[in-house]
């Protein structure tokens, strides 16, 4: 009964089903302690941000007005990030799933054990592999811990956060620079299409005032003909 804290969390293989399923757990565990970090440091990057917010947008960077910084945090969050968020929860709950698996196993054998004919000595092991079967609990306690200080420290959601907050103030800024210079073709416009109608009243004005001056000649040319046979 005498055993170390390591011992105690190292898993065994008795080539029982117990022993199976402490080691598939162990690897589960595992993997995810080691692997879920790793994708982190590789996929919450600024760049998989902007391509997440390229393909939620259709590559137009456009967004609705009353979109949020944590509601923009959230939609171009990538598959690592939502995995992150879940896999503390999981690693708890698989390690208690696998003790209290083990656990029924282990007492689905004790009715022979508990029998009259039975030495104290093997009631005693019965006891202490029942002890035992914490051990996937406490490995997935750890995994939660681990974790969970892993996701604290690499700040991950609060960095998506602040990239988001600058992402929504550059296309703010981008849209107003682009309404500016629609307003400014809009007058652009408007300043050509006065100028051309001015233009065209002042040839209209022009072309009367030299129809004008002809029918005037003409009346004149008349008038001194007429004058000319009076005399």
């Amino acid at each position: 009964m005498n055993k170390s804290v390591l011992d105690f969390l190292m898993p065994q293989w008795n080539g029982a089903a117990d022993g199976g399923l402490q080691l598939v757990v162990a690897l589960l565990l595992l993997a995810l302690v080691i692997g879920l970090p790793l994708l982190l440091a590789r996929s919450a990057r600024p760049a998989q941000w902007e391509a997440r917010l390229g393909a939620l947008t259709g590559g137009r960077l456009a967004l609705p007005a009353p979109t949020t910084p944590e509601e923009l945090s959230q939609a171009v969050a990538t598959a690592p990030e939502r995995w992150a968020q879940v896999a503390p929860g999981m690693v708890l709950m698989l390690g208690l799933l696998g003790s209290f698996i083990g656990l029924g196993l282990a007492l689905g054998d004790t009715a022979a054990v508990l029998g009259p004919q039975q030495a104290p000595g093997a009631l005693a092991a019965v006891i202490d592999a029942l002890g035992a079967k914490f051990r996937m609990a406490t490995w997935g306690i750890l995994a939660y811990l681990i974790l969970k200080i892993c996701i604290t420290l690499s700040a991950r959601e609060q960095a998506r956060l602040a990239w988001s907050v600058s992402t929504l103030r550059r296309l703010d800024a981008e849209q107003a620079h682009a309404r500016a210079q629609l307003e400014a073709q809009d007058r652009q416009r408007l300043i050509d299409a006065i100028t051309h109608s001015g233009n065209a009243l002042v040839a209209a004005q022009q072309a009367e005032a030299q129809r004008a001056h002809l029918r005037h000649a003409e009346l004149m040319d008349a008038l001194q003909r007429q004058t000319a046979r009076s005399s």
